[in-house]
């Protein structure tokens, strides 16, 4: 659907200007609300688990009842995922320090980014510096692994019911991992990021159920006018969703994820419906940027550190400004972009003609 790479497209957006902040001290109006927008970036990594729960779950109900139902699923997310994602690991434990004679820190950690378990040790301190976004790949790999298995062998209420209850237990999973172990934890692990994911199935489901997409319809804007009410509250509440604090992590996940499946779910009705809003929803270079979202989050960080701010260095910006760190956010944007695309050229689209094999075929 054009409106979900749109809506993808916004996710990388926001997560981008999140990692490029440059921590402003702000001295003015202008300047602290750039810092508060900057900052909330962070909130684009929840949008990309709604997406990942609507989209997965409804593939997975749509082919629920196919002849090799796993074997076309696991084989149509390997071709997408792994190739870029393991030889960005080759690239950094392997041929890097062949080049330079030395190994990233952290690098006596790296069995967990191999196995997608680093959201699980990296709040433990057993993270490596240079992957640290890597972590809700890991999440979203976990949700893969055992999602399927799930919409294969339940019936429709009750995989309705597993996500009511993921979407009650992960607010108290994260106060207690926060209390226990720290706000990384309750942030990172994948059992307190599940309400975003069951969410976004449970929006699949719901939308597939005639009777409710009708109903959803005729009543969005009482839905999206309780959610702004709702999403307002919880600004004051958590003091703007201030991303490691208790309360946000308690009830503002939630919040946050609740207006992310409404949004979502606006998008889909008016790309049912066609005309006009469905065409204004997605526009070309969100579209574009939603096309490589998953590139440019691999790269973004790497590019940061390893780019970025060693020519902010030789720049002298230390303490930037607002305009500089505009200027940095749209220069380190463009470059990130254009990794992407590179690496989709020469790399992930040669893995994904694979899907067009008969066994692979959804």
């Amino acid at each position: 659907m054009p409106v979900l790479d749109a809506l993808r497209g916004l996710a990388i957006l926001v997560v981008l200007f999140h990692r490029f902040n440059l921590d402003l001290t702000p001295s003015s109006l202008p300047a602290r609300l750039l810092a508060y927008g900057l900052d909330a970036g962070w909130m684009g990594v929840q949008l990309f688990f709604v997406l990942s729960g609507f989209l997965i779950t409804g593939i997975l109900l749509d082919s629920k009842t196919r002849a090799h139902y796993y074997r076309t699923f696991f084989g149509r997310r390997v071709l997408r995922i792994f190739p870029l994602y393991y030889a960005v690991l080759i690239g950094g434990f392997v041929i890097v320090p062949l080049v330079t004679g030395r190994q990233p820190a952290g690098h006596e950690h790296q069995l967990w980014l191999w196995t997608y378990l680093s959201n699980w040790t990296g709040p433990l301190g057993l993270g490596v510096a240079a992957f640290p976004h890597f972590w809700s790949l890991g999440v979203e790999e976990q949700f893969y692994f055992i999602w399927p298995f799930l919409v294969r062998r339940l019936a429709p209420r009750g995989l309705m019911a597993v996500c009511v209850g993921l979407i009650l237990v992960a607010p108290i999973s994260r106060a207690i991992a926060h209390g226990w172990i720290g706000p990384a934890a309750a942030y990172e692990f994948t059992i307190c990021r599940i309400d975003a994911l069951a969410m976004g199935a449970a929006a699949a489901w719901a939308l597939r159920q005639p009777g409710i997409a009708a109903a959803l319809a005729r009543r969005q804007r009482v839905i999206y006018a309780l959610t702004a009410a709702v999403l307002f509250a919880g600004a004051v509440v958590t003091r703007g969703y201030v991303r490691l604090t208790l309360v946000t992590q308690t009830a503002g996940y939630s919040i946050l994820a609740w207006t992310f499946v409404v949004l979502l779910v606006g998008f889909v009705l008016a790309q049912a419906s066609g005309g006009q809003l469905a065409r204004r929803l997605a526009p070309a270079p969100l579209r574009a940027l939603g096309k490589y979202s998953y590139g440019m989050y691999v790269f973004h960080t790497i590019l940061h550190h390893e780019v970025g701010v060693p020519v902010l260095a030789r720049l002298g910006w230390i303490t930037p400004g607002a305009w500089q760190s505009l200027v940095y956010t749209a220069a380190m944007t463009v470059m990130t972009f254009l990794c992407a695309v590179a690496s989709y050229q020469l790399v992930e689209k040669h893995f994904l003609r694979l899907k067009r094999h008969a066994w692979l075929r959804a």
